[in-house]
Parts: C-alpha cells; structure tokens; sequence
C-alpha cells in the first residue's frame, strides 16, 4: 500500500514542476507572417492564460512566454522559420497535465510593424496591438485588436472588442458580445447569442444576432442590422442614410440628421410607428406604417418591426 501511495505522488510530482520559460528571437524583415498555433490540452482551467502580439521597431520576432500551475512542466514552444513566416507552435503534454484545470500560459510576441498575423488558439484571451498587415484569428477565449491596419478576421467563442482599425472587419462568434468601434472599411459582425455594438464606422456596416440587442451610432455608410430578439438602434451621420434595420421581438429607434434624404419603409406588425413631425414624409401613413420619400427622397431604408414600435427622431 505505501509502495502504490509512493508511485501515486510521484507521478503526481511530475505534472506540478516549474514550466520551462521561453525567450527567443528569429530574424524577420516587414512583410513577413506570424503564425501562432497554441494548444492547451484537455485542462479546463476558467484562466487558461492570454497570448499578446504587439509590434515593435526591430526587424525581428520575439517571443516570451510563461508557463504556470499544474501541468506547467509540460508545456513545450517550437519556433521555427521559412522564408517570411515565422511559426510559433506551443503544446501541452504529459499524461497528467489535464488535471486540476492545466497549466496557464502567457504569452508575448513581439512582431515588426509590418507584420500580418495569422492565429489559432486554445489557451485562453487573445490580444493585438499595433499591428500593419492582414490579421486572422480562431480562438476559444476573449478577443481584443486595437490599432490596427490591416483586414481583420475573427472567429471566436468569447466576447470580441476591435477599435481602431483601418480595413475591413469579419467576426462572427457562436456565443458572446461583440463592440467595435472607429473603423475605417466595412464591417460584418455576427453573433449567435449576444449583443453588438458598433460606433463610428466609415463604411458598409452589415450586424446580425440571432438573440441580442445591436446598437448602432454614428454610421456614415449603408447598414442591414437583422435581430431575432431584441431592441435596434441606430443613428446616420450623413444625410442619405440606407439600408435594412429589422427585429423580430423589440423596438427600432433611427436618429437622423434633420436633412436626410431617404426612401422610407417603416413598419410594426404589432405596435406604433412614429416619424418626428419635423421631417417630410408624404405618402401612406396609418398607426403601424409610414412609407414614402423623407424629405424629397432618397435610398431606400426599411425599418421593421413584428412586435414593438418604430420611431424616427433627428438628432
């Protein structure tokens, strides 16, 4: 019996030890291709770790990492290089590594500020900084871009926060809140179950939550923002605002600058829909629709509702 206890804790032993920290450097020249592959395992710890990847002015890759609680000692990182594309692969082993939730792993990478990014991961939040060039993430955990230049592609578990951003933007996430805000190009976020918000977008803005609020401000460009559950609201900068807003259970609210010019479609199956007086919409107007050209005309814009009202106001 003590022999057994003897090779229980000593097996036990081998998963709790020190993990072996990496700080490496690999030549890179701008232009060049991060490509991360991070995989935990099967630990299911809620703080699995977070990977960084921020730009800095050398013309090389950096790459920092710590491992810690059970299971650290088997953590192992591969860098490797081809031609422009610096590889950093990191895995989780040992027969016992799962348990107790895993090993958490921090991670840093510091990449030349023209540099695309290309990441897959299971080890916790994912955060980008100050990035010039194309950016690809698929992650597990939370996802956080700001200041970057470059087209953007998220897929993610977790909850998504981009700002500031120069190019188009794609995120789509089965479960979980996504915010984005000042972006320059357009913009397709979709969420499962969540809400979206959005702010300050110099482009095409296309928003859909299958259960979930969206709020839309400040949009200088055409919108189709589609929820099956829950309240809209949106308000346009420019003076011809266009596109679809549409909920199946909630309220629509659109402020638009006193001068806008649109073809307006506002309907409620089973509520009010009510146009601020100040703007010109002749046509067909009863308590659940208001149709015709605002203030002369313009694109078409529909606003519609199955249950709860509709109102337009200025800003």
């Amino acid at each position: 019996m003590r022999v057994a206890v003897g090779l229980l804790v000593a097996c036990l032993c081998q998963g709790c030890g020190e993990g072996r920290d990496v700080d490496e450097r690999v030549d890179a020249s701008p232009g060049g291709t991060l490509e991360v592959d991070l995989d935990r395992g099967d630990g299911m710890r809620l703080d699995p770790g977070e990977l960084v990847v921020q730009s800095h002015a050398a013309n090389e890759v950096r790459v920092v990492s710590e491992s810690t609680e059970w299971g650290a000692s088997g953590v192992r990182f591969v860098i490797d290089q081809q031609g422009d594309t610096v590889r950093v692969i990191g895995r989780v082993g040992g027969a016992t590594s799962w348990m107790f939730g895993g090993p958490r792993i921090e991670v840093r990478i510091w990449v030349p500020r023209e540099f695309s990014v290309d990441v897959r991961s299971t080890a916790g939040s994912v955060r980008l900084e100050d990035t010039t060039g194309s950016v690809r993430v698929r992650t597990l955990g939370e996802v956080e871009i700001a200041r970057a230049e470059g087209n953007l592609r998220v897929r993610s578990d977790g909850d998504v926060s981009i700002t500031e951003v120069v190019g188009d933007v794609d995120v789509r996430i089965d479960e979980g809140g996504i915010e984005a805000s000042w972006i320059e190009g357009d913009v397709e976020l979709r969420t499962g179950w969540g809400e979206i918000e959005v702010a300050h977008v110099q482009g095409r803005v296309v928003v859909r939550s299958n259960r979930g609020g969206l709020d839309v401000r400040d949009l200088s460009g055409p919108i189709e923002a589609v929820t099956e559950r829950g309240a809209v609201y949106a308000s346009f900068v420019e003076d011809q605002p266009e596109g679809r807003i549409e909920t199946s259970r909630g309220s629509v609210e659109v402020l638009l600058p006193e001068d806008a010019g649109a073809l307006l479609e506002a309907i409620s199956r089973r509520g009010s829909v009510d146009v601020d007086e100040g703007f010109r919409v002749p046509g067909e107007h009863s308590e659940n629709r208001v149709t015709g050209p605002l203030n002369g005309g313009g694109s078409p814009l529909r606003l519609f509702t199955a249950r709860g009202s509709v109102n337009v106001r200025p800003r």
